[in-house]
């Protein structure tokens, strides 16, 4: 089985709800199935600053 994980943002509008369903649709086309999909967040640059928030996709394939 191999995964792959990417970033796809943390903020949608109705344009990018269009974009990730083009994303799904390519990697499905490259023979991954959407896993699923969780939140993460990230520090802000040195451990300073405004840290953000960000969702990541998995994607499987036998």
């Amino acid at each position: 089985m191999k995964y792959k994980v990417e970033s796809i943002g943390a903020e949608f509008s109705n344009k990018g709800i269009k974009a990730l369903e083009q994303r799904l649709d390519s990697k499905a086309s490259e023979g991954y199935k959407f896993h699923s999909v969780f939140q993460v967040s990230q520090p802000g640059c040195l451990g300073v600053g405004q840290g953000t928030t960000t969702y990541l996709a998995v994607y499987v394939k036998d």
